[in-house]
């Protein structure tokens, strides 16, 4: 019996079906059928979507709320940033200039930027900067150390033994232990100082200023008005001399004004309007 039912079936298509077989055989017919009306209801669709507004605005404010409630979550939150290495002055300049506003993601933080503007500043050698556990910005300075106090023309500012600029200062009284240098480029040369106050720690205190010339030699002022006019090679080795010549015969306890080191086989000294002892200078005040 069921192999006489399934002889009765017949297994053509119906007319219907055979004419739209037929229909889509026709290339253009077909080409509509399959791209045409799927690209139509697709452009509708959308069409429909971007016209209203309100659903573009709900759909917006669902994903921010979504990015909201992801990026804050408390263990992404950084609550305060820590600074070590620091001075508490150099400290406050970092707040003052980090673009931050506490609590701040971590999503929202570029390190690589913030550590590009912490480098930046002046009186920072170099800064290293990470997060640490507790929601913590971690900012690891090392920083330049004052060396001098610079004043070109009417402007002082403070420099390390290299020459580099750390910050301006307001007042040579906030930094009465800096030594002072003066003169153009005088920053540039500051290594020789260094070189000098190295060799000789116990003279330093007694040194007012040292004074940059023509860009090419150095004047030593001491606290008692006295100037040491050094050369613009082999200084050192000229101070060398003027310091054996002074534990010889106290010559930079005398009333003197100028101490001309320039020719070191024939230092030079001029006298305040006091008594010389003859013995011991002649009439060129030559030594």
């Amino acid at each position: 019996m069921r192999q006489k039912v399934r002889g009765n079936i017949d297994p053509a298509p119906s007319r219907v079906a055979y004419r739209i077989m037929r229909l889509l055989l026709i290339p253009r017919l077909r080409l509509i059928f399959t791209l045409g009306f799927p690209s139509l209801l697709i452009f509708c669709a959308t069409l429909g979507l971007f016209i209203n507004i309100n659903v573009w605005e709900n759909i917006s404010a669902i994903k921010k709320d979504l990015k909201l409630a992801f990026v804050e979550r408390p263990e992404f939150m950084i609550k305060v940033a820590s600074i070590d290495g620091s001075s508490d002055e150099l400290a406050n300049e970092i707040r003052e200039i980090l673009p931050l506003d506490f609590p701040v993601s971590y999503f929202d933080l570029d390190i690589k930027y913030l550590h590009k503007v912490v480098n930046e500043i002046p009186a920072v050698a170099s800064a290293a900067i990470k997060i640490s556990a507790g929601g913590v910005l971690q900012i690891n300075v090392a920083e330049k150390s004052p060396a001098f106090i610079w004043r070109k023309d009417n402007v002082m500012s403070v420099i390390d033994e290299t020459g580099s600029f750390i910050r301006i200062a307001n007042s040579r009284v906030d930094y009465p232990k800096l030594p002072l240098v003066v003169g153009e480029a005088a920053d540039l040369a500051v290594s020789e100082i260094s070189s000098l106050m190295q060799a000789n720690e116990y003279f330093k205190d007694h040194v007012r200023a040292f004074i940059r010339v023509g860009e090419r030699r150095w004047d030593l002022i001491l606290e008692n008005n006295v100037r040491i006019m050094l050369p613009q090679r082999e200084f050192l080795a000229a101070f060398d001399r003027l310091m054996l010549m002074n534990e010889a015969g106290q010559l930079l306890s005398g009333r003197l004004s100028n101490i001309d080191m320039r020719l070191v086989v024939r230092p030079t000294v001029r006298v305040d309007t006091v008594s010389v002892d003859p013995l011991k200078t002649n009439i060129n005040g030559d030594l």
